[in-house]
């Protein structure tokens, strides 16, 4: 390490995932709205990157509201009447609110609510406003470049947050049964949702780093707390290819240093290599209550980088400040020796961490080299 220069935080970032000298180990926080309240009334920002000097930020991106277009074509295409109140994102996926007071202090809580569940074949789905991102990448790509630009601006990595990249997106609006019955019947539902999701992926990717983004965040959910969530046949199957064909988009569209992260919870050691193989970078959040994370990171860390690892289900909601700033010495210290990391909450942080375990988690890094 280097103890006199003194780097930027993007700087710092790019020598830590170079195995070049670095000032410190790169930190990140994510966290519910709820935990945004408490770090805006203690720094006066929401962002978190601002508020703790951390070492990247996600890029905020400006999808389409579609929610009116949305509402009239489950309507007219499927007889789905959604709540008025119901959350439509860009891609059709709907949520909404439970009742005021139902959730206590999580409040961000929302139920999903299926609505491609009815669908009976990909001409219904054909029907309804899937937005072209090809097209709407091109027609927004002054203002992706200007917030991008803000990022580096503030001396960070931009991210592209583009999690839920082809499998969660997909069952998300479908329902993960119905889209597991889909895939095993051959009915080709799964594999239009599973395509378009992939292509919607593509684009943006492509998008943000040829706008300049060093870190884009792919990733789906297939570990469970004791193994694959799906097995690694279904992976290799149905989402192995279609993440191949993104992260040679971003290959072919990068104009500098750029890290492909890979985000699954979970066990997920039996594709860890296969990850690799496909060009995976970064692996997160590799969660210390499901794997192993000082064997995983010695085993690996020669072909891989490590983003995460404080654990979300134990340290940080029921850990004191001591617990906390025990494991990010312990991960310093992995550091150290040669391992690539960001040290971060496994997952977003919730309303039952309280703000002494933030504060230790920020202090004891940034006091660390």
């Amino acid at each position: 390490m280097n103890q006199t220069a003194t780097l930027n935080c993007r700087d710092n970032f790019q020598r830590m995932m170079s195995g070049q000298p670095y000032q410190q180990v790169p930190m990140h926080i994510e966290a519910t709205p709820p935990i945004l309240d408490r770090i805006e009334q203690h720094t006066g920002t929401r962002n978190p990157a601002a508020a703790f000097h951390l070492d990247a930020e996600a890029l905020v991106l400006p999808y389409p509201d579609l929610t009116a277009q949305w509402h009239e074509g489950y309507r007219r295409v499927l007889d789905v009447h959604l709540p008025d109140d119901a959350i439509i994102d860009a891609n059709g996926v709907a949520t909404q609110i439970p009742p005021d007071g139902s959730t206590g202090e999580a409040y961000h809580f929302s139920q999903m609510l299926y609505p491609l569940a009815t669908a009976q074949s990909v001409d219904q789905l054909e029907q309804l406003p899937f937005p072209d991102f090809s097209a709407w990448c091109q027609q927004t790509n002054d203002e992706v470049a200007a917030r991008i630009d803000a990022i580096h601006q503030a001396g960070r990595v931009a991210m592209a947050p583009l999690e839920c990249t082809v499998f969660e997106r997909s069952w998300y609006s479908r329902g993960m049964g119905n889209l597991f019955m889909d895939l095993a019947d051959g009915n080709p539902i799964g594999d239009w949702l599973l395509d378009y999701h992939m292509n919607r992926s593509i684009a943006l990717a492509r998008q943000c780093v040829s706008l300049g983004c060093e870190v884009v965040r792919l990733g789906d959910d297939v570990g469970s707390q004791k193994g694959m969530l799906v097995s690694p046949e279904f992976w290799r199957q149905h989402l192995k290819p279609r993440l191949v064909k993104v992260i040679e988009a971003i290959r072919t569209a990068q104009r500098g240093p750029c890290y492909v992260f890979y985000h699954s919870d979970g066990d997920i050691r039996e594709i860890i290599d296969e990850l690799i193989e496909i060009g995976v970078d970064i692996l997160n959040p590799m969660q210390p209550e499901c794997m192993p994370v000082p064997q995983i990171i010695e085993q690996y860390k020669d072909r891989l980088a490590f983003w995460g690892m404080i654990g979300t289900q134990t340290t940080m909601p029921f850990g004191s400040p001591v617990d906390v700033r025990c494991a990010v010495r312990a991960l310093v210290n992995i550091a150290r020796n040669g391992a690539r990391l960001v040290l971060a909450p496994t997952h977003v942080l919730e309303p039952d961490v309280m703000w002494q375990n933030i504060e230790a988690l920020v202090e004891c890094d940034r006091g660390l080299k």
